[in-house]
């Protein structure tokens, strides 16, 4: 019989407050930004664009904001 090598895996832990970031970021405020962008302009493209752009902007100030604390 062969001897199976062990194989070792990766284990990653996502905290909980990181996850409750991720869901504000990109479902509530991109529906947010979503309706306040096609509301007034009743434009399909830039209600869509803003909500695509929004959420990177967002996570680049939170990190941009948290070096220089």
């Amino acid at each position: 019989m062969k001897s199976t090598k062990q194989q070792p895996y990766i284990c990653i832990f996502i905290s909980m407050s990181d996850i409750k970031k991720f869901i504000w970021i990109d479902f509530i405020a991109s529906t947010f930004i979503y309706y306040a962008l096609k509301i007034p302009s009743h434009s399909l493209i830039a209600a869509t664009a803003g909500s695509m752009v929004a959420p990177m902007i967002i996570r680049q100030s939170i990190i941009f904001r948290g070096r220089f604390k």
